[in-house]
């Protein structure tokens, strides 16, 4: 139950960042586009507003801005003339009220002569003012402030947002879903079959070595697993014909008791084997290296006490391939208790002990 609640917190946690990550950067640049796109609206109505205002301006008359305020105000769009000292001269209705936080920004242009811009709340809204300064033969008259609604660029973002959390949850239900089957279905219920089929093989019970699909995922541990139990069986096999023969008061030749004699005779040193024949030959076979067991008597006799005893078995690497495989190689492959030493010798060589020293002259002997 542990290992299902991290590997689902790393999904969560992993998921999230990811989908925040992308969710941010989404809402980033929607909302450099929404800006940038009214910083253009709001240039292309100041020009057009600053050429009608500064004629009126300059005239000194107040009469004419109710006119240039039903002219260019919309629904989404509010404007403000103000003078040369920052006082306002006309407003939009709708805008009139909230202008005492814009008259430092339309101040700084009219100090600076250059349009300046800026995002504010008026009210209850978000708006970009867009501030253009009216000016006669370059010298400050008056400014024009265009308000623009923004409150888009807001809802925008909080869709994204809402969007996002959408997904993430979409996500962490899915792949929560996928990985608790995956997990059912591929370590769960292998590692069930293989407690029971310990327990089984614990109990004494004869049982058929774990599935392939087991080692196919476990790899190593199915393969050692099922080694294991192939000793336990053969030791346990030993220890009942053992205790049968005592009952009996016989005495027979077992692997355990040949193991177990070798090691008391010989002080526990290694056994080595020098023979002709190798146990296991390398031959190639297209792309492929065979494993070849040769048709010999010596192999058929040796090769078991080596497997129960240990130690080094020295013989010529006649194969094709054996070199390609090493000097050194652990038998059997799928349980390995000793050692074949390949020798590399030449065809004279090989004519010399084999057809010359043992086919002419041992073997008529």
């Amino acid at each position: 139950m542990r290992f299902l609640i991290r590997l689902f917190g790393a999904i969560w946690i992993a998921t999230l960042i990811v989908t925040v990550g992308f969710a941010y950067l989404e809402v980033r640049e929607d909302r450099a586009r929404l800006i940038e796109d009214l910083e253009r609206r709001g240039t292309l109505v100041g020009e057009s507003v600053r050429e009608a205002a500064e004629p009126l301006l300059v005239r000194k008359t107040r009469t004419g801005f109710d006119r240039l305020l039903k002219r260019f105000a919309r629904a989404d769009r509010a404007l403000a003339v103000y003078d040369e000292l920052g006082s306002l001269i006309e407003a939009s209705p709708e805008v009139k009220p909230f202008l005492g936080r814009v008259s430092p920004q339309v101040s700084n242009a009219i100090r600076k002569n250059e349009p300046v811009r800026a995002m504010h709340t008026i009210a209850g809204r978000l708006t970009l003012v867009h501030v253009v300064p009216l000016a006669r033969d370059d010298h400050p008259v008056g400014a024009v402030a265009v308000v623009l609604d923004a409150q888009h660029v807001q809802d925008s973002e909080w869709s994204l947002w809402q969007r996002a959390a959408v997904r993430l949850g979409v996500l962490v239900l899915l792949l929560t879903g996928i990985t608790w089957l995956l997990v059912r279905w591929s370590v769960t219920q292998p590692m069930e079959r293989m407690a029971e089929w310990t327990k089984r093989l614990k109990a004494g019970h004869p049982v058929a070595p774990p599935p392939d699909a087991d080692a196919s995922l476990f790899g190593p541990l199915a393969q050692e697993v099922t080694g294991l139990a192939r000793t336990l069986a053969r030791a346990r096999i030993a220890a009942e014909q053992e205790a049968l023969l005592r009952l009996r008061n016989e005495s027979i030749w077992t692997e355990e008791r040949l193991k177990q004699y070798v090691r008391a005779r010989f002080d526990n040193r290694p056994i080595f084997i020098v023979s002709n024949r190798e146990p296991v030959s390398h031959e190639h076979d297209g792309r492929a290296i065979r494993a070849l067991r040769p048709a010999s008597g010596l192999v058929t006799a040796l090769e078991p006490i080596m497997q129960a005893c240990g130690g080094v078995w020295v013989a010529h690497g006649s194969g094709n391939a054996d070199a390609e495989i090493g000097v050194r190689v652990k038998l059997p492959e799928d349980e390995p208790t000793y050692t074949l030493r390949r020798v590399w010798l030449d065809a004279e060589e090989e004519a010399g002990y084999y057809y010359g020293l043992a086919n002419e002259g041992l073997w008529p002997l």
